[in-house]
């Protein structure tokens, strides 16, 4: 597989993005996403590239030194999408410290700029599952639900 030296280059640059991201340089997503990028998690379905900004400032603003971590980047085979594979850490006021791993699919469009960015992560163990109330019941259903 031959993966386009523009693309390379640009998924190297979204990675350096996120793992050097603070508030400083969140416009620097400018560069690298379309502005009608498409952004998903487990919280959020955002559809302008403006909106992900928003979040990642809203991010800074609740959550303690977050940081991300790259730590392995897989291609599909037509090297129009990539999948992150990365871990979170940071300290919340809801959940208190948190770091757990996710990955992200990364799509790009034709002229290689970033369109899609999914992340997948387990929003009931990393977040629902730690706040007091909700955490216990999530607890009682997950234990219900386990093969015994």
């Amino acid at each position: 597989m031959t993966i386009p030296e523009n693309r390379r280059r640009l998924l190297d640059d979204y990675v350096r993005y996120f793992e050097a991201l603070t508030p400083e340089t969140i416009d620097d997503l400018d560069r690298l996403a379309a502005e009608d990028m498409i952004f998903e998690d487990p919280f959020n379905r955002l559809t302008r590239r403006s909106d992900v900004k928003r979040l990642f400032r809203e991010m800074f603003e609740d959550t303690k030194n977050p940081a991300f971590k790259i730590s392995d980047i897989f291609w599909s085979p037509d090297a129009t999408k990539a999948i992150l594979k990365w871990r979170f850490t940071g300290s919340a006021r809801v959940i208190g410290a948190f770091d757990f791993d996710g990955l992200s699919e990364i799509c790009f469009d034709e002229t290689d700029r970033v369109c899609s960015h999914i992340d997948y992560w387990e929003a009931a163990t990393h977040f629902y599952g730690r706040i007091p109330v909700i955490g216990t019941l999530i607890r009682l259903v997950r234990n219900r639900l386990r093969l015994s």
